[in-house]
């Protein structure tokens, strides 16, 4: 993961959490508009009054239905990201200024208790926010300075000696509070990043363990997993599979004369031309050297019909990879050496099925190259005999 795709997930797990706290902190908002506008009826102008609660509830309905648009349709886009937390930002401040402004209308130092409870509610609000944005800074400081500041800078400007002796307290819990927002978005960013760094760790580990370094493509670890798997359901579906083995003809030829670094730029070109003839459903590995096997699934319950579509993918990865390769300067014919061998008619297991779809590569390599071969039993007991006449000589 480089710098900028780190960057934008780290932004989509910020904007995550503060959307996922974000509907809880607004309908809490809401509830306290309605309280507070019904507890300051006699205190204040109704019109007023209605006009801010009709404005209150309007907007956190507007930021409760963008929140649940975010949450159903997430994104790894950094621009979106970026435009969606500023929007969020948006309606926070806008929020957090409706609560400020209450200030406004209902200042009430001569009636305490209303006073108190103004406060009361403003200071919960505040706090709330604090838990719920301080994934973000900017959201949770915007929520606490603008709903907060106003009502106790008027408590401090035309209060009395309680109120003002209250304000200076406001404002030491303000700074606190401030200071709080910062030590908890540090927090919280530092246990996304670790967080990341991870599953990036564990995600090299895994590539690593089950992948080619190379080209990629599963190693013979993961090749095996899946191909017990497809054994598996091959057995209880009765639907066929295959084994295609394949290796690169003259090859070390090319390692020779041109050098490694020319046959691993060959290898990798010969992974992207497998991948593109076969489904996304199959599997294209690596075994090492110029070896690759490619597993096919989901083949048809008829044996004739499963090998005319194994020979369809096997004329198809022929003609793909006897087009000719451009290596940096260098144009390269390569050719390949096919072995097949089918689920179920040429073994039951990763190893029988390796074995003889290798035994059918070399059949196919003895036959003058570039060719296909499908296994059979008289192979394997030809090999056998071969194997015989090697050990008494």
């Amino acid at each position: 993961m480089n710098d900028t795709n780190k960057m934008a997930a780290v932004k989509a797990a910020q904007l995550q959490q503060i959307l996922a706290c974000s509907a809880r902190t607004i309908l809490a908002a809401i509830t306290m508009a309605f309280i507070l506008a019904y507890l300051q009826r006699d205190v204040a102008s109704h019109e007023l009054l209605i006009a801010w609660l009709i404005a209150s509830v309007g907007v956190n309905a507007i930021r409760l239905a963008f929140t649940r648009n975010c949450l159903r349709e997430p994104t790894a886009d950094f621009k979106m990201i970026e435009s969606r937390l500023n929007k969020f930002r948006l309606g926070v401040i806008v929020s957090s200024l409706l609560w400020g402004s209450i200030s406004l209308f209902i200042f009430t130092p001569e009636l305490p208790r209303y006073h108190m409870f103004v406060i009361y509610i403003l200071v919960g609000l505040s706090a709330s926010a604090v838990i719920s944005y301080s994934a973000d800074v900017i959201c949770a400081m915007a929520y606490t300075l603008l709903s907060l500041l106003p009502m106790l800078i008027r408590s401090f400007w035309f209060g009395d000696e309680i109120s003002i002796a209250m304000s200076i307290t406001g404002f030491i819990y303000v700074a606190y509070m401030l200071v709080s927002i910062r030590n908890f978005n540090r927090s919280m960013t530092e246990n996304i990043i670790l967080r990341f760094d991870a599953v990036k760790r564990e995600n090299e580990i895994k590539q690593l363990a089950f992948y080619d370094q190379l080209t990629n493509l599963p190693n013979r670890r993961l090749l095996l997993d899946r191909l017990d798997h497809a054994l598996t359901v091959s057995a209880r579906s009765g639907r066929r599979g295959a084994l295609l083995f394949l290796d690169l003809d003259h090859f070390k030829m090319l390692n020779d004369t041109m050098g490694h670094a020319m046959g691993d730029l060959l290898l990798k070109k010969v992974a992207e031309r497998l991948l593109r003839c076969v489904r996304e459903s199959d599997t294209v590995a690596r075994l090492g050297g110029d070896e690759f096997v490619v597993m096919l699934e989901d083949l048809s319950e008829d044996v004739d019909e499963a090998t005319k579509q194994v020979e369809k993918v096997a004329d198809l990865i022929i003609e793909t990879l006897n087009i000719p390769y451009m290596l940096n300067t260098l144009e390269h014919s390569s050719t390949p050496s096919i072995g097949v061998a089918l689920f179920g008619e040429h073994g039951s297991s990763h190893e029988e099925l390796l074995k003889h779809a290798d035994i059918a590569m070399y059949q196919a390599k003895r036959a003058g190259r570039n060719v296909v071969r499908h296994f059979d039993f008289a192979m394997q007991q030809a090999v056998s005999t071969k194997d015989a006449q090697s050990v008494v000589n």
